[in-house]
């Protein structure tokens, strides 16, 4: 289980961003490693699921944020993710991304346009 933070660094994510980078090296990896061996490797990325990370996460100041973001609070359920994460394995799909579209249009835009991507991504931070 990875992330979009491991396709995407966010505000205050940094420690998390990174861990969920590694994963999906090792995955990479380990997909073709085992491939021959008819054994399938998908790694998911959610995005926005209704979790404590928010509340958990460290501050600059190293210290516990303590309450939860705004947009933590509208995001899917975990059974809706789930649900998604099922379909995905079933169809053996490789890697999948959860989420709305906003997520998806993340993704595309770090990977197409990087430079006007980090312009935007550093215009928002967490209230």
């Amino acid at each position: 289980m990875s992330s979009v933070s491991g396709k995407i660094g966010f505000f205050l994510r940094s420690a998390y961003s990174a861990s969920k980078h590694a994963l999906h090296g090792f995955f990479d990896s380990l997909r073709m490693e085992v491939y021959p061996d008819n054994i399938h490797v998908l790694i998911a990325c959610p995005g926005k699921i209704k979790t404590n990370i928010s509340v958990n996460a460290v501050n600059e100041k190293g210290q516990k944020n303590g309450k939860m973001d705004e947009y933590d609070k509208t995001a899917l359920t975990a059974d809706e993710c789930a649900s998604k994460l099922i379909i995905a394995l079933k169809n053996k799909k490789e890697e999948v991304y959860i989420g709305g579209p906003k997520e998806g249009r993340a993704i595309w835009m770090k990977r197409i346009f990087p430079k006007m991507f980090s312009k935007i991504i550093r215009k928002q931070k967490i209230e």
